[in-house]
């Protein structure tokens, strides 16, 4: 049973998340307490330790990312899933980020979700930051890949390729370092929002920065670190349209 405390400004807001939870998931998650700002909630979590804060974003005086100002990284060890009203565009920014949110009005499938990841995740207070980071600009610069081991924070920009291997992505990053993901290639749709991102092969997406040469007649592509990787035929005139634009 997982203990959880609500942080939100609007009382109706945490009593409709605090029905969802008690009567989908009564089971899983025991709500501890409320809080109504921020001051509130860092009082409570240093007394109660709730392993899953509940936090909205847009709240008077302090956001729901202020709430992390207030703690070292090593003093982070509860799982945060963030409430939001963001559009679809900013959300994008929460999912390279690997951050866990639900959105605004809340469902019980939407908390279904961030429950999966978070009953099998630590805390990550350097993927928090980095979503800061990403809400700031247009398009996120920076992904969380996250391993059984480790959490990579990565430039988008400095990613040669991605190559599927089965239910497993394989991140190559420019200085030859390679990531292994347990998520579908598939997963990683998001990248063709990028100007430079292509996806070339249904097993590969290609940063269009990276390329040294295209062969146009075997129908593959060279990469800066030699790597030649696959391009299939009906992605070709897409490819070259790419590079001339």
């Amino acid at each position: 049973m997982l203990t959880a405390l609500i942080v939100d400004d609007e009382t109706n807001a945490r009593m409709a998340l605090r029905g969802i939870l008690e009567e989908k998931f009564r089971d899983r998650i025991s709500v501890i307490g409320e809080c109504k700002n921020v001051p509130e909630a860092v009082r409570f979590i240093n007394m109660q330790k709730p392993q899953i804060v509940f936090l909205d974003i847009e709240m008077p005086e302090y956001n729901g990312f202020d709430l992390l100002s207030f703690f070292q990284a090593e003093q982070i060890d509860f799982q945060i899933i963030f409430v939001t009203a963001y559009n679809e565009y900013a959300l994008q920014a929460f999912e390279v980020s690997a951050v866990d949110y639900i959105l605004k009005p809340v469902r019980a499938e939407h908390i279904e979700r961030a429950l999966q990841k978070v009953e099998h995740l630590t805390a990550k207070p350097l993927a928090y930051k980095t979503l800061q980071e990403n809400l700031q600009e247009d398009l996120p610069k920076k992904i969380v890949l996250q391993n059984a081991e480790n959490i990579f924070i990565v430039k988008i920009a400095d990613i040669l390729y991605l190559e599927a291997e089965g239910s497993y992505t394989k991140f190559v990053i420019e200085n030859s370092s390679e990531i292994l993901i347990s998520k579908k290639i598939s997963d990683f749709e998001f990248l063709e929002n990028y100007p430079n991102f292509f996806r070339s092969h249904r097993s590969f997406y290609i940063n269009l920065e990276k390329i040294k040469r295209v062969d146009k007649k075997d129908f593959t592509i060279e990469m800066e670190n030699g790597k030649m990787v696959s391009l299939a035929q009906d992605r070709k005139k897409g490819l070259l349209e790419k590079i001339h634009q």
